[in-house]
């Protein structure tokens, strides 16, 4: 009976330690400051990267509603097409888009982020510069004389630049803030 016990004994701490090991592997590591300015790209994250801090987590979701508020308040879904795209650059609308769009990058641009993780501060902040890049985009083709210089085709590969940059960045602020346990959907 003795010899039982122990074997069990033995074979729960055989058990326990491979258990660990494999779920080791699936941990990653976070991204800082400094890996960001070293390699300009974003490391995977993993809903184990970051112990549930409600605090913080508390923190990003309110930094992720009042981000989505201010598109609301800025109005620029409204002139947006079915196919969430912008008003055409000759549109009478377009100018008023430019505006809608500067007034949101401008107003979620201010959301203070200091007192979150580094690496959400990192990827909110390449997040807010892809929508100030946007927005000084969108102001310079209210210039006909700028327009003009261009094909329609050349815009739209540049409006599609940042559209892209925007989504992807936007997605890494998902990503990391649900790392941390933050409601972001």
């Amino acid at each position: 009976m003795r010899s039982k016990t122990i074997l069990s004994t033995a074979a729960f701490v055989v058990a326990f330690a491979a258990s660990a090991a494999f779920a080791n592997l699936f941990i990653t590591e976070t991204q800082t400051v400094s890996d960001y300015a070293l390699d300009n790209s974003y490391k995977s994250t993993s809903c184990f990267t970051h112990r549930n801090n409600s605090t913080t987590a508390d923190k990003i979701s309110a930094l992720i509603r009042e981000d989505k508020n201010n598109e609301s308040v800025s109005g620029r879904k409204s002139y947006l097409g079915t196919e969430d795209e912008r008003p055409p650059f000759t549109s009478s609308l377009f100018p008023d888009y430019a505006v809608a769009v500067e007034r949101y990058a401008g107003d979620s641009n201010s959301i203070k982020a200091s007192d979150l993780p580094n690496d959400f501060q990192v990827e909110w902040r390449a997040h807010m510069k892809a929508w100030r890049d946007y927005s000084e985009f969108l102001n310079r083709m209210k210039k006909p004389s700028i327009r003009a210089a261009l094909s329609n085709e050349e815009i739209k590969e540049v409006d599609d630049f940042h559209t892209r940059i925007i989504n992807g960045t936007w997605e890494a602020v998902l990503r990391t803030g649900a790392s941390y346990g933050a409601d972001v959907y």
